[in-house]
């Protein structure tokens, strides 16, 4: 039976996760609209490694305050134990579950591109295809990103909308925000399809440390290809 972190009340519902991710997206949604206002939604100049490293540093902050607006509106009112989020021991469905889920969603990806041909991602073209690009695209992708989209999105969000809703519910919504969050829309179902994942090996570990390691994974196996792809 999953532990208390990823099945049951969380301590907060769906009003303080609605209200968490006004404010820790608020920023970020702000700068997006200002960015579509001068008609430049994505980067402009040459790609350099300096520029990854801004990349980066602008990732740390909103990454930052996002993870302070979950905390504000969850463990601060619930009890301030990481627990709640759900890092907690896995169970031992942690060495299959992972695989099964890649699998579930390489699936989806492939049979979405095979019917829409969206573009790559555009956080793909941030990054130099040098060495040291290679090296910075592994420190956000595979070790930023997991660490704090997992702790926002299944921990607080997931975790807060399944305690008003039901699980089934919680992770449709928190998983289509995921998607949302990414701001591409030509990718959103197989990122929606991530997102449900993820949400999945949550539950059925009870650990956060599992969803960290699948999106670990699966961002590791991406910029992969994208390095061998040059």
């Amino acid at each position: 039976m999953p532990p208390a972190a990823a099945d049951g009340r969380a301590g907060w519902g769906w009003g303080l996760s609605l209200a968490g991710l006004v404010v820790g997206f608020g920023p970020e949604a702000v700068l997006y609209v200002a960015a579509l206002g001068m008609g430049s939604s994505t980067s402009v100049g040459k790609v350099t490694v300096g520029s990854a490293v801004a990349l980066i540093m602008g990732s740390v902050v909103l990454y930052g305050w996002q993870t302070l607006a979950a905390w504000f509106f969850s463990l601060r009112i619930a009890g301030r134990k990481l627990a709640l989020w759900g890092f907690t021991t896995p169970n031992k469905a942690f060495f299959w579950t992972i695989p099964v889920a890649l699998a579930a969603v390489y699936l989806v990806s492939f049979l979405h591109d095979l019917v829409v041909h969206p573009r790559q991602q555009d956080i793909i073209g941030e990054f130099p295809h040098t060495a040291a690009g290679i090296v910075l695209f592994v420190i956000l992708a595979v070790f930023m990103a997991p660490l704090f989209e997992e702790i926002f999105f299944r921990g607080f969000l997931l975790r807060g909308f399944s305690s008003s809703w039901g699980w089934p519910a919680g992770a449709c919504v928190s998983a289509a925000v995921f998607g949302a969050a990414h701001l591409q829309l030509d990718v959103f179902v197989p990122l929606f399809a991530l997102g449900l994942a993820l949400a999945w090996v949550y539950k059925r570990t009870g650990s956060l440390w599992t969803s960290i390691a699948f999106h670990a994974v699966f961002n590791g196996l991406s910029v992969l290809a994208w390095a061998l792809a040059r």
